[in-house]
């Protein structure tokens, strides 16, 4: 069995409430309560909950209107009917403008009931939106709570590219609050040619569906450049459709400059700054199977290294080294591959160059050792070198071995003016 209803009534008249009363007991099993004053209203209000309120228009102490403020005021969601027989049309227009549900005439029962019975469906009907919303807010603060602990920038926009809404990680990211992101696009956060590219990406998203992974570069808040991977997934509607995306953003920049800085040591000799020796080695390998022969190469030795560590120090020693690599990287061609191949002995692989150009370099090398003896080095640098040339066929190994017998060779020379 159904509760009774609670039924307030703002009535000056007693007769006019027991007349209003008897017609609503025989339809309703009620609890009616008549009041005639702001006071009586407001401790009604407080005291107990109600489940309509049906009030006359005119009151000596009261009426309809300033029933209604009151009401509104207490943030109180209550079906309010106005049930009075001397209501013109220009009140009745202004009290429903005021937020009153409907009006009736005193004695029209056959509008009255039917009227109640709307109002309280409504009521519910809205009471039941209501929960649905605090629930849906309720979700939504657990979801952003959810999102804001993620270190990732994460944000969500529709199909036309326009924010939703963001974590804090991307409000870091970008610079940006998410009350300045929502509403805006992609170019008003990024520079042009950034944008387009990311947008261009969400497009085909869009176009397709499902999710998507790829490497980029992006620039915000701080201005610097960093490498990224964006991983960006299209959400449905309720009828099915693509809504939009959410994306988050990995900051891959750290990674990317470690995986450079090793690629780096892999290849360069720590000391100097040119290729090691696996380095070349490889080069070797990858131009004896290709077509730019002639190859040749050059093998060098810095004359003295022992002496000079023994003598002055191994700083002293390291500096020569870095002397002699200084002087081969400017004196060889971009596309020659200069390196330290061992501790006092570098290499260098020169593609597509026959004796002629090999010739041509050594004059260089000679010219920039002589450059470099400056008061500045007091020990001067001295190096030997020899070279040889391969022909298609040739295996390199072989010519590098040639070309350090002919570097030994220059190097013998010297014994006699150089010390050992």
């Amino acid at each position: 069995m159904p509760p009774p209803l609670r039924v307030l009534i703002l009535e000056d008249s007693e007769d006019d409430y027991f007349l209003l009363v008897r017609a609503l007991k025989r339809e309703f099993d009620i609890v009616p309560e008549r009041v005639d004053s702001e006071e009586s209203l407001r401790a009604n209000l407080c005291e107990k909950r109600w489940d309509i309120v049906l009030s006359d228009y005119f009151m000596p102490q009261f009426d309809a209107l300033a029933a209604l403020t009151l009401i509104q005021s207490m943030n109180l969601d209550i079906p309010f009917i106005i049930v009075s027989g001397k209501i013109g049309e220009f009140e009745a227009v202004k009290a429903m403008k005021a937020g009153a549900h409907d009006y009736i005439m005193k004695g029209d029962y056959t509008r009255l009931i039917p009227a109640i019975r709307r109002e309280l469906r409504e009521a519910v009907i809205r009471q039941e939106q209501r929960r649905t919303d605090h629930e849906l807010r309720e979700q939504l603060h657990f979801r952003q709570a959810l999102i804001d602990a993620i270190p990732a920038p994460i944000y969500f926009m529709d199909t036309t590219g326009i924010f939703l809404g963001c974590n804090k990680a991307f409000e870091a990211f970008s610079g940006h609050t998410q009350d300045e992101i929502v509403g805006k696009t992609i170019y008003d956060l990024m520079p042009p040619s950034l944008a387009k590219h990311t947008d261009s990406a969400d497009r085909e998203l869009f176009e397709h569906g499902g999710i998507q992974i790829y490497e980029s570069v992006i620039s915000f808040a701080d201005g610097a450049l960093h490498d990224v991977i964006f991983y960006k997934a299209t959400f449905t509607t309720t009828e099915k459709n693509i809504g939009g995306l959410v994306g988050t953003i990995l900051d891959i920049t750290e990674r990317k400059q470690t995986e450079e800085r090793l690629r780096y040591m892999s290849t360069h000799d720590t000391l100097t700054g040119l290729y090691n020796r696996a380095y070349f080695q490889e080069e070797m390998e990858r131009l004896e199977q290709g077509r730019q022969f002639p190859v040749s190469v050059v093998v060098f030795d810095v004359d003295r290294l022992k002496y000079v560590n023994d003598s002055q120090g191994h700083a002293a020693g390291d500096e020569l080294l870095i002397r002699a690599a200084l002087v081969l990287k400017g004196a060889f061609r971009a596309e020659d591959v200069v390196a330290r191949i061992g501790g006092d002995e570098f290499a260098v692989l020169l593609p597509s160059a026959d004796a002629d150009v090999v010739q041509e370099a050594l004059r260089r090398v000679i010219g920039k050792i002589e450059q470099s003896q400056t008061e500045d080095h007091p020990v001067p640098l001295s190096i030997s070198f020899g070279a040889a040339t391969a022909s298609k066929g040739d295996r390199l190994e072989e010519v590098l071995k040639l070309a350090d017998r002919r570097m030994y060779e220059n190097k013998f020379k010297k014994c006699c003016v150089l010390p050992a």
